[in-house]
């Protein structure tokens, strides 16, 4: 009798020792998912919270404004085999062409049927008026522009992949959860033989440029871009300082007299800057080098990406923050200056798109 009491008790005490270990290992994993949950909820929270309570635009960081890591490490006249994320097959190589402004020639983002889709897409949609201006007589002249929404078009499925895929690309995440960013209808411009834009800033709240060339004829120009060392204000005979033409440039752009204050600057394409051409013109010119040229030759389905921000401030009269300590809201890069050539070799169709940020 006493042996079977003994056996019975420490059967007993075994068969609670195993429910309380399973009521500890339950416990555990209550606090355990209690805990994940927790989390998850005020990730949920805060991802909620950044998105109705945006970084306001002046307090921005400059860097969120330029280029993703992958295209901020390039150096000057290196090339990066990227891959369009809809379709793993495309690959597109990005040149950069500038260190100021942050600027990346990207070859073979369109096909060339994509291309001709896109300008039949404007075509069909009742393309309208835009002046632009002569080259000899400064009279305004007549191009025509057409706006493509992703979400009208009847192209919809291809205007739609290419802009996720060039936001996907060039975008910092950080701008693209934030309710102010916004992406712009696709705009197709046709210019006719002499047509032309004049010294303009893209700016605010425009902090991105891509220049889709359509057809392969070009003619964009930056005056004041910088190739490596090489800085344009050097070779000017007046010896302007890059504080005095960024000090100008900000006075000028608030009054948008912007081209006429470079009248006076004497800058030329092809001396001055870096020109984007047709691949034929920069083969007459005997296929010459970035660094030794300035010239980028281009062809239909490449695009130009240039970043309309300054990103650092390492010089001394770009700190970023004032005496008191206060931020220093973003600022426009004015080496992003560009200017539309005039076409003398026929029709130029080029399609932009633009990416904003702020109110």
């Amino acid at each position: 009798m006493v042996l079977h009491i003994s056996v019975y008790s420490n059967r007993h005490l075994l068969k609670m020792q195993k429910q309380m270990q399973t009521k500890r290992q339950t416990q555990r994993m209550l606090q355990s998912t209690t805990r994940t949950a927790f989390w998850i909820i005020l990730l949920l929270h805060l991802q909620s919270y950044c998105i109705s309570h945006p970084i306001p635009f002046s307090q921005c960081h400059p860097s969120m404004l330029g280029p993703p890591p992958t295209l901020s490490s390039l150096p000057l006249g290196q090339t990066l085999i990227l891959h369009r994320p809809s379709n793993a097959h495309h690959a597109i190589t990005a040149e950069r062409i500038s260190n100021e402004p942050n600027a990346f020639l990207l070859r073979n983002v369109l096909t060339k049927e994509e291309c001709c889709d896109i300008m039949q897409e404007a075509l069909t949609s009742n393309m309208t008026a835009a002046e632009t201006r002569g080259e000899e007589d400064n009279l305004s002249r007549q191009s025509s522009v057409a706006w493509l929404s992703s979400d009208k078009s009847t192209s919809t499925s291809m205007l739609s992949l290419l802009q996720n895929d060039v936001n996907s690309i060039l975008v910092n995440p950080q701008i693209t959860t934030a309710e102010h960013f916004r992406i712009e209808p696709l705009q197709v411009l046709q210019y006719q033989k002499g047509g032309m834009f004049v010294p303009h800033h893209d700016g605010h709240p425009r902090f991105l440029t891509v220049i889709h060339y359509l057809n392969g004829v070009a003619g964009t120009w930056f005056p004041f871009a910088k190739v490596d060392a090489v800085d344009p204000l050097d070779f000017l005979e007046e010896g302007y300082t890059a504080a005095e033409v960024r000090e100008q440039f900000y006075q000028t752009r608030q009054n948008e007299g912007v081209a006429s204050s470079m009248e006076n600057m004497n800058v030329v394409p092809g001396t001055h800057g870096i020109v984007l051409v047709e691949r034929d013109i920069w083969v007459e010119e005997g296929s010459p080098s970035l660094e030794e040229s300035g010239i980028v030759p281009v062809d239909a389905g490449d695009a130009l990406v240039f970043y309309n921000y300054e990103t650092n401030y390492e010089d001394d009269d770009k700190k970023e923050s004032n005496e008191d300590g206060i931020r220093i809201p973003p600022r426009e890069d004015w080496r992003a200056l560009h200017a539309g050539l005039p076409s003398m070799k026929g029709s130029k169709w080029i399609a932009n798109h633009w990416f904003r940020y702020g109110e």
